[in-house]
């Protein structure tokens, strides 16, 4: 019975939150494409249960929907079945949507050789970017132990 009270104690809260407008706050869901080339140097290296796990700083150029740079650290672990996953975050400094300024973006992926998938997530902006949200899927390319290269598509707004 004290759960049905709260129930219905919440429901003129819930009324009032399904009256607000959608996207209230926010402005147009946009999305583009592009490209990015990465160029790594290697901190670390270690292994631990067959896996090998190397810490690593990354410069990345990217082009089309975000231009300019990123500048990361994080760790690939490479498994002896051949598989990695890797997990990094920095910061882009450049352009999106013509405003410029910096965002901190974040990323997994996981594959195999030398190829993956992964998502990256990017908010708390400055300069121009305050107020930008991005998410979407990327596929990264290894070239070498310290070069990879791979695509981007996200999605992105700004807070209004």
């Amino acid at each position: 019975m004290k759960v049905v009270k709260k129930v219905l104690a919440a429901l003129p809260l819930l009324a009032l939150l399904l009256a607000l407008p959608a996207g209230a706050g926010a402005s147009t869901l946009s999305s583009g494409s592009g490209s990015f080339t990465a160029t790594g140097e290697v901190i670390s290296v270690h292994q631990a249960d067959g896996n090998t796990i190397v810490t690593a700083t990354e410069a990345q150029t990217l082009t089309g929907v975000l231009s300019g740079t990123r500048v990361a650290s994080g760790i690939t672990i490479f498994h002896p079945d051949g598989t990695f996953a890797a997990h990094d975050s920095g910061t882009f400094t450049g352009t999106i949507d013509g405003r410029t300024g910096s965002i901190t973006i974040s990323g997994a992926s996981s594959g195999t050789g030398n190829t993956g998938t992964g998502q990256i997530v990017g908010d708390r902006g400055t300069g121009g970017l305050a107020g930008l949200h991005l998410q979407g899927p990327f596929q990264p390319r290894i070239i070498n132990a310290t070069d990879a290269d791979g695509t981007i598509s996200i999605q992105f707004h700004f807070d209004s």
